[in-house]
């Protein structure tokens, strides 16, 4: 009868799956923060910066070749 009740509660107890839900959680909640700060950087209070972001990026990428 023990052997068979630490069997259900070793069964009951399995967590898995627990560490595949927990990352999908963080990807989905940094994709909805991304999709925030696109948003508002498109807007009209954050377009032109931007664009002065990019063109800052691109400028220095192409500055090192």
């Amino acid at each position: 009868m023990t052997r068979l009740w630490i069997r259900l509660l070793a069964r009951n107890n399995d967590e898995s799956g627990q560490a595949t839900v927990e990352y999908f959680l963080v990807i989905l909640a940094a994709t909805a923060l991304a999709i925030i700060a696109l948003k508002w950087l498109q807007s009209g209070s954050g377009g032109g910066l931007l664009g002065s972001l990019f063109g800052k990026v691109i400028g220095w990428v192409v500055g090192k070749f």
